[in-house]
């Protein structure tokens, strides 16, 4: 069976043009130098939310007295936050960090943003298990429906490497996304409802949040997680549909401007 799994895994990968073996040795090797000589280690996956947490916790949790479990409310989306915000961040400098390698060996441009995505992932997967305690701390039990948190982490995931791939070939071209980026980060944590709720946003100005992608993943990873019910239809057919229209577009900009890259890094 083991023999079987790794034929297809293998073919698919021959057939996409993907070496997946490095890709997986890449993203490991990411995970490994990512808290290296770090006294914390993998506990600064934590750190960054849980101040948040602290802080939203001190300034909103009497302004938003109306939100039933303040705490597992915010930390719900805060969760996937970091992550898009981390892994975009990784993923958006991987090419032009790797910019000697990719000069010097013939190894697939695509191999550095799939292994940062993967880390990111995995990194993501691992805090769920601290997070889950620290939820429950806060008196949040867990509900049968809790298995769809796979298939929305999946989702999202892929939402997450279609956009980063796009700035990661941008990046290698135009220096200022980096920058660009990191000023936009915080504006988009704000126009999203990770801190407060949605119904407080006036009703003239909705159509705001609705054009927002991470708004919709957060909502449907809040129904699961915190609400502990099943996503209406149209929640999937729209996180489904975001995932695909990023995955399509970043992959065109990529292969759009790889032939410019050796000339670029």
């Amino acid at each position: 069976m083991q023999r079987a799994t790794d034929l297809t895994i293998g073919r698919t990968g021959r057939s996409l043009g993907i070496p997946w073996s490095m890709v997986m040795e890449v993203a490991w090797k990411n995970v490994r130098l990512r808290y290296k000589s770090s006294l914390l280690g993998f506990l600064w996956t934590l750190l960054n939310p849980v101040l948040y947490l602290l802080i939203f916790l001190f300034i909103f949790s009497r302004a938003f007295a109306e939100v039933e479990n303040y705490p597992v409310f915010a930390l719900t989306g805060l969760i996937l936050w970091t992550f898009f915000a981390t892994t975009s961040a990784h993923v958006m400098g991987s090419l032009v960090e790797n910019a000697h390698v990719l000069r010097s060996l013939a190894v697939p441009p695509l191999v550095f943003p799939l292994a940062q995505s993967l880390a990111g992932l995995f990194n993501l997967v691992l805090s769920f298990i601290p997070f889950a305690f620290i939820l429950f701390a806060f008196g949040w039990r867990p509900h049968p429906v809790i298995i769809l948190i796979v298939p929305v982490t999946l989702l999202f995931a892929g939402f997450v490497l279609g956009v980063s791939m796009a700035l990661a070939a941008l990046n290698v071209f135009f220096r200022d996304i980096g920058l660009l980026w990191n000023a936009l980060l915080p504006a988009m944590f704000y126009i999203t409802p990770i801190a407060y709720p949605p119904g407080l946003i006036p009703q003239d100005l909705r159509w705001i949040i609705e054009l927002d992608p991470l708004h919709h993943y957060i909502r449907m990873f809040r129904t699961v997680v915190y609400e502990g019910r099943w996503p209406e239809g149209d929640a999937w057919v729209t996180t489904a549909g975001l995932t695909a229209l990023a995955l399509i577009l970043g992959a065109a900009v990529f292969r759009r401007l790889r032939p410019g890259f050796i000339a670029n890094y």
